[in-house]
């Protein structure tokens, strides 16, 4: 990547993240909060729809929708932040919403602990917090590499899903003392073999990813443990300090992130976040609450270049009560016979050049710019959300011929249902002024081995040179029992893969939580592939079908 100044503006404004950890909040709603470490709420938490649906009918203005995980502390403080706004509506005479009170009565219940600790409570907790056990049966051949044709199940922490019959057992818990807190979420995975693949398939990945040819071979069964987000954490004045084995997510909206998503397995990381916002002081209060984080990696299963390291930074502001801004970056270095010194890192991450001779910033680097806007004047009945993303630029919109794209909609209910939500999202990494064939977004020629994880994307499932639309809707019976329907059409255009493809899927999820603590996850989804010729002679068809049963205790009083 080439210098510019651009890239050097924008870390000094990452740099102006240091201030947050330094200067203390103009105004601190909890005098009494002792730092304690708290840990991550799971991605696959029932939380995250909840306050997000909160903040969508306006009764949160703080939460950073696009920079998650939350700790649960930081979940407490937007729970209390959402029943002083309802308080506030009794306090004014008005109508108090039904389905804020409900999904703040779930919320509070869940973080009572948290909310003890916010107010100088005790910080000794520990909490068995899951066991559950998965079943998925997949009829007909699915698609299972979104680097280069796509995914028929996604965004599900890079597990195993491969037609006929796939299970998971697995139990997450976690333990809290003072500025001290330890995580842990295991599973048992299995999954039948697979065919190998052809030789036409086998001949396209070399030529598209520039690497040597495999040799076909089945694909043995899998039967493996895994640990899944398992870490230590400290808490030094509000910021958290995290090793281990830890997942993402920096982008806003029902799809996922462009830039980073839980599609794959999470990474080994060291990784700084700062768990309240705060606010800069003089001028700077105007940017309203900033929230920032920072990481480094080594990224698994890539065999071109092995274990190369990652490092990423993101930034998000709210400066007015509707609207949440965030700026992400990632940056690939080193790994195989490129070695990582100081002078390597300070020149990749402040966007010098290695050499006179071209002038190339060292590593591979990405960022996103994303929006999350309430629309003014629509009763908070309107949200328009979205992303952009840019492979070596130094900003989204430095060239919009080469950036990838995901603009969002969300309807928050529907007039006469409002326990009917709507959302609307598209994403595209074409580039149609400039004819790449798969080499830019995800893709370099230094990291041939792509934007992956142990062979996920670490981005969105929409892939190399693909355009996909996302329709979703979620029936809200209560904060814990959902049912939710989705439509996704999904096409990959030909001048990346030969002969292009098209598919749709189309799926019902239904979620119930019951008093017991027990709950029930269930999963039906139709894919109708029109087209894929490299994968299929012709049309083809498969079903998704996946129970999941689960029990949560009671959490810590």
């Amino acid at each position: 990547m080439k210098p510019t100044v651009q890239l050097r503006l924008v870390v000094a404004a990452f740099a102006l993240v240091a201030l947050a950890g330094v200067v203390p909040a103009a105004a601190q709603s909890y005098p009494h909060f002792r730092a304690a470490a708290s840990p991550f709420v799971p991605l696959d938490s029932w939380v995250y729809p909840a306050i997000e649906r909160l903040a969508s009918l306006g009764y949160v203005d703080t939460a950073m929708t696009g920079l998650k995980p939350w700790t649960r502390i930081e979940c407490a403080r937007l729970t209390d932040e959402a029943g002083e706004a309802l308080r506030q509506e009794i306090l004014e005479d008005r109508v108090v919403s039904d389905t804020a009170a409900k999904l703040h009565g779930s919320l509070e219940r869940e973080f009572a602990f948290e909310l003890e600790v916010l107010g100088g409570g005790p910080t000794r907790a520990a909490r068995l917090e899951s066991v559950y056990a998965r079943v998925m049966s997949i009829s007909g051949a699915p698609l299972t590499d979104g680097f280069h044709f796509g995914q028929t199940v996604s965004y599900d922490f890079g597990r195993p899903a491969r037609q006929g019959t796939n299970t998971i057992v697995g139990s997450s818990g976690w333990v809290t003392a003072g500025p001290l807190a330890i995580y842990a979420r295991g599973e048992f995975q299995q999954a039948p073999s697979a065919s190998a693949l052809s030789n036409q398939v086998l001949d396209f990945i070399a030529s598209a990813d520039s690497i040597p040819r495999s040799a076909a071979q089945r694909f043995d069964p899998i039967q493996r443990g895994r640990l899944l987000d398992t870490y230590v954490t400290l808490n030094i004045k509000n910021w958290q300090f995290s090793a281990g084995k830890q997942s993402l997510s920096w982008s806003t909206g029902a799809g996922g992130s462009l830039l980073l998503s839980d599609n794959a397995e999470p990474m080994y990381m060291v990784r700084a976040t700062r768990v309240l916002p705060v606010r800069w002081p003089w001028i700077l209060r105007k940017l309203g609450p900033v929230r920032s984080e920072f990481f480094v990696t080594q990224l698994q299963g890539h065999k071109i270049v092995p274990q190369p390291y990652m490092y990423g930074h993101k930034i998000t502001i709210k400066p007015w009560r509707n609207l949440e801004i965030g700026f992400g970056r990632t940056t690939m270095l080193g790994g195989g016979n490129y070695p990582v010194t100081l002078s390597v890192f300070l020149k990749s991450y402040f966007g010098f050049g290695q050499s006179r001779v071209n002038g190339s910033v060292p590593g591979d680097s990405r960022n996103s710019f994303d929006w999350n806007w309430r629309v003014p004047g629509t009763r908070d009945y309107l949200v328009f959300y979205g992303e952009i993303y840019a492979d070596d630029d130094p900003i989204g919109w430095q060239n919009p011929a080469k950036s990838a794209f995901r603009p969002g909609i969300h309807l928050t209910r529907i007039p006469g249902l409002p326990k009917l939500d709507f959302w609307a999202e598209a994403a595209s990494t074409e580039s149609p002024y400039i004819n790449f064939k798969g080499t830019l977004n995800y893709y370099n020629g230094q990291y041939p081995d792509g934007y992956r994880n142990n062979g996920n994307l670490l981005g969105n499932t929409v892939g190399r040179e693909g355009r996909s639309i996302l329709l979703l809707s979620n029936y809200w019976f209560s904060p814990q029992h959902v049912l939710q329907f989705s439509m996704r059409h999904n096409l990959v255009k030909n001048d990346f893969v030969p002969g292009g493809g098209s598919w749709q899927d189309f799926s019902v999820r239904h979620e119930i939580a019951l008093r017991s603590g027990a709950y029930v996850k269930s999963l039906i989804q139709f894919e109708h592939i029109a087209r894929y010729p490299i994968l299929f002679p012709g049309s083809r068809n498969n079903v998704t079908v996946s129970l999941e049963v689960g029990f949560k205790p009671e959490p810590p009083k």
